[in-house]
């Protein structure tokens, strides 16, 4: 999806950045563009797996935002998505996060142009941090 609608970076680092939010900003009437794919969105779904609206959490790293929004949608009781199916391969939380994220010799992240967005499953993220939680311990969504 980011790939749909890169950042012109012409014109997101045009000019002086000093001059951003002023007055004289040389991004006034400017299209800069860009879609910025994270973690931290759900749908919500009503029994009988009925879209009903969704949830978007932003804050935190992408996957501390994915945990927080899963907590809210499942408090909500709007969490009936096993009947509408999903992304995951856990069948108890089918629009889980994925961390699938190709990874090189040294440790760091392929570069964003090149492999970065290549996943096994298609839909993976990095996690964010040694010490991200497993997302198989959020609750199971409802039936």
């Amino acid at each position: 999806m980011q790939h749909s609608n890169p950042v012109n970076p012409e014109v997101a680092y045009f000019g002086n950045a000093m001059s951003f939010g002023t007055a004289h900003d040389p991004l006034v009437g400017q299209r800069v563009g860009g879609v910025n794919v994270f973690g931290g969105g759900l749908a919500l779904y009503t029994s009988g797996g009925k879209k009903v609206g969704g949830v978007g959490v932003s804050g935190d790293t992408s996957c501390t935002d994915h945990f927080v929004a899963w907590q809210v949608r499942y408090k909500l009781m709007l969490d009936h998505v096993i009947s509408v199916g999903g992304v995951s391969s856990d069948p108890m939380r089918p629009d889980n996060i994925i961390y699938d994220i190709n990874e090189v010799a040294d440790g760091g992240l392929l570069d964003p142009v090149g492999t970065l967005s290549q996943t096994a499953s298609g839909f993976g993220h990095p996690k964010c941090s040694p010490g991200t939680p497993d997302p198989s311990t959020l609750p199971k969504a409802q039936s």
